[in-house]
């Protein structure tokens, strides 16, 4: 005889199932970008129902890659291509989704986040994961029509109308910025036809990961895309012209003028100087900040029930823009808080890796040599390939590749490991498979 439940055995199950839910601590996110999104894999792979979790994103979308922006600028992604976790991700995984929703207030006491809609959202654990913003520039006059940043989607879309516009065949544009962010969006632009002026106030691109003779030769092939570039100088004030319509006068960009005192024509500008860290929330909550939110080794803030993560946060005095520390920084902080074990997030060096213009390059350590350095070059115009080694008592201290960079993690882990590479040289130079005494070399190390 099979045994039915009664009505009223299923409400009671049904009563005790939302009572088992409600109580799961209440974990908040605070942002949708991707260090969230990394996070978010790394709990669920650990224990996917331990919390109830609420995202706040104040995008109207999911979480995505935001590397990609610029081969959306240029036509050769969608959105929908770059999207990571779309809204449907969040309702399969029983995570509550608030987009386009902007937290203004922390009330650490109540343990309550409180938004732009005055709605209250509670939490036992909150992690700030709110990324970082376009840097700002001195430069006068910016309440122009046509000056744009370039961080998300909404920025992207932006730029993308205004070079459709009527007119954009003859459509100029400066780009601030020689960044790797500034470079996206110059070669995003340049792709859609638009013509482009880049400006950086150093005298070579990406002065931060390459040397000068690198930086000249990706300059060299940008070029080809038909950008145009004003390096060692910096926007002093952005020009307009007075449009009238039937409703106000507008503002129009016409033009920047450096600070040589050139003037650059152009109907738009993209600021991608570099990022600012978003902390605005944790000086508000009088939760401790330096540059960005400081954490302790395990992502907490000063208050044990909040922690952050990603672009926003800083850590023995560093900030973080690249992928591979901020991915060690959610795998830290969902031991603590899945499995409460404590594994201290170690902001070991990382090399590097980009592709720009279809160009390789890498990077690691020093890009210029130092007093008691020595430095090892090679360089062939023809096919476009540089590599540059930097050795400072008997051990690589730098490394920079242009075109070729099949080497570069082998180059890498001789300076990691601090391997002493003397005997090796110029022969590393060419290619870590033409030297045998590697692994002997390492051997003899360790002894």
């Amino acid at each position: 005889m099979t045994n039915t439940p009664s009505p009223t055995a299923d409400r009671l199950t049904n009563q005790f199932s939302e009572s088992v839910t409600q109580l799961k601590p209440l974990l908040v996110i605070i942002g949708n970008g991707m260090a969230t999104g990394r996070l978010l894999d790394e709990i669920i792979k650990r224990t996917p129902n331990k919390y109830q979790i609420t995202v706040i994103g104040k995008e109207h979308f999911g979480s995505y890659n935001r590397i990609m922006l610029s081969a959306v600028l240029a036509g050769d992604a969608t959105i929908d291509s770059i999207m990571q976790k779309p809204p449907a991700w969040y309702k399969e995984h029983s995570i509550n989704f608030l987009s386009g929703s902007l937290v203004t207030y922390i009330d650490k006491k109540t343990k309550v986040v409180e938004l732009a809609s005055s709605a209250q959202i509670n939490y036992d654990e909150l992690i700030i994961a709110t990324g970082s913003r376009t840097a700002e520039i001195p430069a006068k006059n910016q309440d122009v029509e046509g000056i744009f940043n370039f961080r998300d989607i909404a920025d992207t879309q932006k730029i993308q109308a205004f070079a459709k516009q009527e007119g954009s065949s003859s459509k100029q544009a400066i780009v601030i910025g020689g960044g790797l962010l500034g470079l996206e969006a110059a070669y995003g632009l340049a792709i859609s036809g638009v013509e482009v002026t880049l400006v950086h106030r150093n005298k070579w691109l990406l002065n931060r990961q390459l040397d000068k003779v690198s930086g000249n030769m990706l300059q060299s092939i940008m070029a080809q895309k038909k950008i145009k570039f004003a390096l060692g100088h910096e926007v002093a004030s952005f020009e307009n012209t007075i449009e009238s319509n039937a409703e106000r006068k507008v503002k129009s960009l016409s033009g920047v003028t450096l600070t040589n005192g050139e003037f650059i024509s152009a109907q738009m500008a993209v600021i991608a100087t570099g990022i600012t860290p978003n902390k605005k929330l944790a000086e508000i909550a009088n939760i401790d900040f330096n540059r960005a939110i400081l954490v302790n080794d395990y992502m907490q803030t000063s208050d044990a029930s909040i922690s952050a993560l990603g672009e926003c946060c800083e850590h023995n005095r560093a900030t973080f823009g690249l992928v591979d520390p901020i991915w060690g920084q959610c795998i830290t902080l969902a031991e603590r808080l899945c499995n409460n074990v404590k594994k201290p997030f170690q902001n070991a060096p990382v090399p590097t890796k980009l592709k720009v213009s279809g160009v390789q390059l890498f990077s690691a350590g020093d890009v210029e040599v130092s007093e008691g350095s020595q430095c090892f070059t090679l360089l062939d115009k023809k096919a476009l390939i540089y590599r540059k080694i930097i050795v400072k008592n008997g051990k690589i201290s730098g490394i920079v590749l242009f075109g070729d960079v099949s080497s570069g993690m082998a180059y890498f882990e001789l300076m990691r490991q601090q391997i002493t590479v003397n005997t090796m040289m110029p022969e590393l130079l060419i290619g870590d498979e033409f030297v045998t005494t590697i692994e002997n070399e390492q051997k003899v190390s360790a002894a």
